[in-house]
This record gives structure tokens, C-alpha cells and sequence, in this order.
């Protein structure tokens, strides 16, 4: 009897080999980690395009009652204030300016967020219609927040849904505010808005109570461009976060070199919603999300 024997070769993978597998298999991953992201990228936009559409059939729904767009000035009660809150007794009340920006007590301050769609729902709530549309937005987007306990109440707050608030620009502070045109690398400085001097309302806005007062009515919305930030452009800010803060500014400089706004001017004196996008930066201002984008103003800069 004889027998046959199959000899099996076995060979090695060469080092060449090996690195095209595992340029393969890194490609591979690239692809499905970037088609996951945009599937979650569209998804976290459709859902702010529901709040932002929320919102404003809420801003229709007070317009159709009242006859008249939101307060510019929006009254907070005492008994909304938080506890400790400065330089204010219980029998008077406060106003915010709803600004899509910036704002101070004093020159001495520093420049904090204000929370411009939270001061929308506060002002809206009067009106039944109004405030059941905003309450029909999924609780996910909605929550109390203060941008700075210090300076600003926590009011109910809708996000979008990368996590920061609802911007709200209404016609009276739409556009730029600046108290003098601002240079290249340049936040710019804010307006006083209740300078008998300069009067940034037409007299009698404000009740003629000793009671009643403006808070932050130190107030600036600028539009930053890629020229304030050198050869990085908008992008080298590093982009925003919820409480107002430079996020992770590639240099110390830029901790002053704040984005407030997109510029935007409203149409038809009716004020609009947006949301900063996944950037957080209003000032970037192509992923913007918009129900119907705006006009935006020329930054003007020396």
C-alpha cells in the first residue's frame, strides 16, 4: 500500500501586507464613524428645527392675541428672583432687555450671556395659547437656567439639541449694537441703554415708577467675522458653551474676543428663533439653524 502525502505550505504575511489590512480596516472605520455622525448630526437638527417651529407658533399665537410683538423690556417679579439676588427689595420689580448678546450692571462688569428666549417665554406666558405651545415641546428641550446666577434669574429655557439655549432676537435689538464701530480683534463695546443722554428708548418705554428698574442695561451684540481671529478664522475660537464662556480659545487674547450674535436683522418688525448650531457659535454662521434665515448686518469694523 502506498501512501500520498500533501505537503501544506504555509506562508507568512510580509510586513506590507499587514499595513494594507490595517489601512483597510481604518478606512472602513472612518466611513461608518462619519456616516454615524451625520445620521446623528441630522437627527440632533431636525429636533431644534421642531423647537425653533415651537417657538414660533408660540410668537404667533401671542401676536394673534395681543396685537403686538413681546416686550423689548420684560418684567421679573421679586418673588422670581433667586434668593440673595443684589441690589433689590420685595416691593420692586426688574426689567432684562431680551438682547440676543451681551450684558452688564456696571462698566466695572464683566459682559454675560443673556438668556434672550427664556426673558420670550416669561413674556409670552400671559397668554394661554402661548404658553400650552411652549409646554408642548419635548421636556428634553426645556428646563429652568440662569446663563450667571449672579446677574439673571433661572427661567424656563428651551435648548437645542446640542445643549444650548434658544437664541431670540427681537426687532428692537436686532442687527449690530456697539457704542462705537469696533476694530479688527475687537469684541467692541456695549450701549447703555437707558442713557438719558443717548436714549436707546423712546421716553415713557418704562412706567415712571421709582420701583421699576433695568438690570443689565449695559448691553452689546457684535458680530464677529474670520478676519477678528487671524489666520484660523471663527474656527480657531474653539466654539461656545451654555454658560457664555470662550469654550477652548486657542489663545489668551480671545478670552476677551467674545462672539454675542449672528447679526441677524428681523423682518417685518417680528422677531425670530435660532440655534447656534453644533459649533455653539452664533457667529459661524453656516451651521446656523434657522426656520427661514435672515439678513445679516455688515459687522462694520475700523
Amino acid at each position: 500500500m502506498s501512501y500520498t502525502r500533501r505537503h501544506m505550505y504555509h506562508r507568512a504575511f510580509t510586513l506590507l501586507e499587514i499595513l494594507v489590512v490595517i489601512a483597510i480596516i481604518a478606512l472602513l472605520v472612518a466611513i461608518t464613524t462619519m456616516v454615524g455622525t451625520a445620521v446623528v448630526d441630522t437627527g440632533k437638527k431636525k429636533a431644534t428645527l421642531g423647537v425653533l417651529q415651537s417657538l414660533d407658533a408660540a410668537l404667533a399665537a401671542y401676536m394673534d392675541e395681543k396685537g403686538e410683538k413681546p416686550p423689548a423690556l420684560v418684567e421679573i417679579s421679586y418673588s422670581q428672583l433667586p434668593s440673595g439676588f443684589p441690589d433689590v427689595s420685595p416691593d420692586e420689580s426688574l426689567f432684562f432687555p431680551a438682547i440676543d448678546g451681551r450684558g452688564r450692571e456696571s462698566t466695572s462688569d464683566d459682559l454675560f450671556e443673556v438668556n434672550s428666549v427664556a426673558l420670550f417665554i416669561e413674556s409670552a406666558k400671559i397668554v394661554p395659547a402661548t404658553q400650552d405651545i411652549v409646554n408642548s415641546i419635548n421636556p428634553k428641550y426645556l428646563q429652568n437656567y440662569s446663563p450667571n446666577e449672579d446677574y439673571f434669574p433661572f427661567l424656563l429655557t428651551a435648548f437645542d439639541a446640542w445643549g444650548n439655549p434658544i437664541r431670540y432676537v427681537h426687532p428692537k435689538f436686532d442687527g449690530i449694537i456697539e457704542r462705537v464701530r469696533r476694530g479688527e480683534g475687537d469684541a467692541g463695546e456695549p450701549v447703555n441703554i437707558i442713557n438719558p443722554n443717548k436714549p436707546f428708548f423712546v421716553r415713557g418705554a418704562l412706567p415712571p415708577n421709582p420701583g421699576r428698574a433695568v438690570r443689565m442695561n449695559f448691553v452689546r451684540r457684535n458680530r464677529l467675522i474670520d478676519a477678528d481671529f487671524g489666520d484660523g478664522g471663527l474656527d480657531s475660537w474653539g466654539g461656545g458653551s451654555s454658560n457664555g464662556s470662550a469654550g477652548n480659545p486657542s489663545s489668551l487674547s480671545e478670552l476677551d474676543l467674545l462672539p454675542d450674535s449672528d447679526g441677524g436683522l428681523t423682518a417685518g418688525d417680528r422677531p425670530y428663533f435660532y440655534s447656534a448650531g453644533p459649533d455653539g457659535n452664533p457667529a459661524s454662521l453656516e451651521d446656523n439653524i434657522y426656520i427661514s434665515p435672515p439678513q445679516h448686518q455688515d459687522p462694520g469694523i475700523n
